[in-house]
């Protein structure tokens, strides 16, 4: 019996044509059914031939046999066989499973154990990228299946074309369910060239996290030798993992490094640890790296501890990833912080420890620890005030009040410590004006410290209670004028601002001095009330700080509004009497800064402080970019040479005279050369200090990177020595090569 429809390439296949089907073979048949377990079959085709002596459907022209979330497929001629539910098909075979299309001649599948084979078949993988072509795949189940006389990429090339790299092997074992991918006997080849052999290989056949050997990494350096990462990675449950690497150096012995990670529904963390016996030291060396936050209810805990055993770890065996390797003062913290948030203001709450570990002293017998301490910071309206000053129709001004709590406990391991209580009240007033506003604010200071022995190893050994009292009065008037051009096209301003400042303070000789340094005079703190950051000094007396700003708003390439260009310049003056901030002069530095971005193309940012009294720029920070899809270009120019009468109050970065450029370039050459360049140029000396460069090649498949420089120690006057790396990277697979 026959049952055939006329084929048409816009006619899809009717569904009489199937019920008709089932019908005929539940009567016939019964109680075999057109079903393969508990899933139907829908099978259409140009032409249907049945035979009841054999049990078999024969299907002829746009054969498509589907069975819903399993399997697709589509041939020129299949035939099914009914009692041992079995496919054979040929011609131009289009198998889809688990979102994977196989492609061959000839295919004889089980639709009851989901085992077959084909022969000469190709694979794309559309899941994870890539193909694989052999000359025999057997099916084992749904989730596995082996390859015979296979080549594996994960390179998307054309039908037919040779991929740029390829792993061949005698078999290729992939099973879905552990997520793997065995090969044996195998050999990559690039450009059909054999280039390595190893007679067994594994990894994740699917992008997700897998147990196993991860791809190693390599350098070669002037301290340590010859280096390798030898990593192994451990997927201990969804929210945990840990790594633990072999570092073998041929200089020093070996390295181990482990990384523990875990994630909660309310925290995170890591622990790090890296351990050796230095072979040229001859001694025990590592570090140490716990990074922990937790969010209980409203209450924010962080924690980050870092324990080095030798001061000079970081300068030997760099680890980029955890600390920055200039670094010189390791913090360590616990803290637990939390805000209440009101209608009209907040109150913010922290406290914790801090400590640190100064590793440019042979230990931290006088660094200063700050453990524990607690700050409270409120800020709410004055409502009842505000609401008793509003008369309708006038411009209103509005109260704010502004408290600070800090209890602070210093301590260091030489015995020398201090307590320190600081309370400060602030009253805020602020009110619009026809052209601008009219802000203030009055506060006072009251600070009280318990010292004991000599905190800040002067010589003198005491216990004494000492305090520091303190008022702070300060009125500003801010302009705001503004012009249009060309129908609004341009927008200018100018914002001229003018600022009284008294602050009265009884003598602060006495008082240690843990966390106060100098503030860096630019544009930025132009009208900060204390010139110190920290608590424990205050820039008593009074000045006059003026300046004017400077806007240009105009409609960039999306015809949205932007900031074209703003320029700042300002300066202070103070009467006779209170210049100690200043050398002594009336009148301080004078600060400018100008931002200019005219398009989506280009930006330049000059910042400066210029001393008129010694006719000297004395600090600069400039910069020039360029940037479009394919380039990117940035010019750099730091100046600081600083003034000699106020160096005491000064960090040491600030009082450091210096004078270098930096150039950073990332050059796109076409659609697959790259090249970088980052180099840091010393006037003074007349020498870079530092540089990079690199050239790079991608392809879809592969990439190549080229560099070479020298890379700065943890002292910005000596080098952490030269390099030159080679690092090639296969797509899916990782990089190999050497690296700096």
């Amino acid at each position: 019996m026959k049952r055939k429809r006329t084929p048409h390439p816009a006619v899809t296949p009717t569904p009489w044509l199937l019920s008709c089907l089932t019908l005929l073979l539940s009567t016939c048949w019964s109680p075999e059914r057109l079903v393969a377990g508990e899933q139907p079959i829908d099978l259409t085709a140009d032409q249907l031939d049945i035979d009841r002596n054999t049990h078999t459907i024969h299907a002829r022209g746009q054969v498509s046999i589907a069975q819903p979330d399993l399997l697709e497929l589509r041939a020129d001629e299949a035939t099914y066989h009914l009692q041992k539910r079995q496919i054979q098909a040929t011609g131009n075979i289009r198998l889809v499973r688990q979102g994977d299309l196989f492609t061959s001649e000839r295919i004889l599948l089980d639709l009851e154990t989901k085992q077959g084979s084909m022969e000469q078949a190709v694979a794309e993988l559309k899941k994870t990228g890539g193909r694989i072509q052999a000359d025999q795949v057997n099916f084992h189940s749904q989730d596995s299946y082996s390859l015979k006389k296979a080549g594996f990429t994960y390179c998307d090339c054309p039908p037919g074309s040779e991929p740029a790299w390829e792993l061949t092997a005698d078999a290729i074992d992939i099973d879905r369910l552990d997520n793997t991918l065995t090969a044996r006997d195998v050999q990559l080849r690039i450009q059909d060239v054999p280039v390595l052999w190893v007679p067994w290989w594994q990894h994740p056949f699917l992008p997700k996290r897998q147990s196993g050997l991860l791809y190693p990494t390599m350098q070669v350096g002037g301290a340590n030798g010859f280096e390798i990462d030898l990593p192994y990675y451990w997927n201990i449950a969804p929210e945990r993992d840990a790594t633990l690497t072999l570092h073998p150096t041929t200089r020093r012995g070996m390295l181990t490094k482990l990384q523990y990670r875990y994630l909660g529904e309310n925290y995170q963390g890591s622990v790090d640890t890296l351990n050796i016996f230095d072979t040229v030291q001859d001694r025990h060396r590592g570090l140490t790296l716990l990074s922990h936050r937790h969010a209980v209810g409203s209450w924010e805990l962080d924690a980050r501890i870092t324990e080095m055993q030798t001061r000079d770890f970081l300068n030997d065996f760099q680890q980029k990833k955890l600390i920055d390797s200039r670094e010189r003062r390791l913090e360590s913290h616990v803290t637990a912080d939390r805000l209440w948030l009101r209608q009209a203001g907040f109150t913010s709450f922290r406290s914790g420890a801090v400590w640190y570990s100064n590793l440019d002293a042979p230990d931290d017998r006088f660094t200063m620890q700050q453990l524990p301490f607690l700050h409270v910071h409120d800020v709410r309206p004055l409502l009842t005030l505000n609401q008793t000053l509003e008369r309708p129709g006038a411009n209103q001004g509005r109260f704010t009040l502004q408290s600070t709590g800090k209890i602070d406990s210093f301590y260091q391991s030489s015995g020398d410590g201090t307590q320190r209580l600081d309370l400060g009240p602030e009253l805020h007033y602020w009110r619009p004006l026809p052209i601008g506003q009219f802000s203030g604010l009055v506060g006072v200071r009251e600070t009280a410290y318990l010292v004991q022995g000599d905190p800040n190893q002067t010589g003198l050994t005491y216990d004494a209670n000492v305090s520091r009292e303190a008022a702070t009065v300060q009125a500003r008037l801010d302009f705001d004028l503004a012009r249009t051009y060309g129908n609004g096209a341009l927008k200018h301003t100018l914002e001229p601002t003018i600022q009284y400042t008294l602050v009265s303070a009884t003598s602060q000789a006495a008082l240690p001095n843990l966390d106060s340094t100098l503030r860096d005079f630019n544009v930025t703190n132009l009208y900060t009330a204390n010139l110190f950051s920290g608590e424990d000094r205050m820039s008593a007396g009074q000045w006059v700080t003026y300046g004017l700003s400077s806007r240009l708003f105009g409609q960039g390439s999306d015809g949205a509004v932007r900031n074209l260009l703003t320029t700042t310049i300002g300066q202070r003056w103070a009467p006779e009497g209170d210049r100690d901030y200043w050398g002594g002069l009336p009148f301080s530095d004078v600060v400018a800064g100008v931002t200019w971005s005219p398009n989506d193309h280009w930006s330049l940012s000059l910042g400066g402080r210029y001393d008129p009294n010694r006719d000297l720029i004395e600090s600069t920070e400039s910069q020039l970019a360029y940037f479009d899809k394919r380039t990117t270009v940035t010019v750099g120019y730091h100046r600081n040479k600083p003034d000699p009468t106020i160096a005491q109050w000064l960090t040491e970065e600030n009082r450091t005279p210096l004078e270098e450029i930096s150039l950073q370039a990332s050059l796109r050459l076409d659609d697959n050369w790259r090249w970088k360049q980052n180099s840091d140029y010393s006037l003074e000396t007349g020498g870079l200090k530092s540089w990079r460069t690199g050239i790079g090649y991608d392809h879809s498949c592969w990439s190549l990177e080229l560099s070479a420089g020298r890379d700065l120690s943890s002292q910005t006057s000596e080098h952490g020595g030269g390099f030159i790396g080679f690092f090639f990277t296969l797509k899916g697979l990782g990089g190999y090569g050497f690296s700096s």
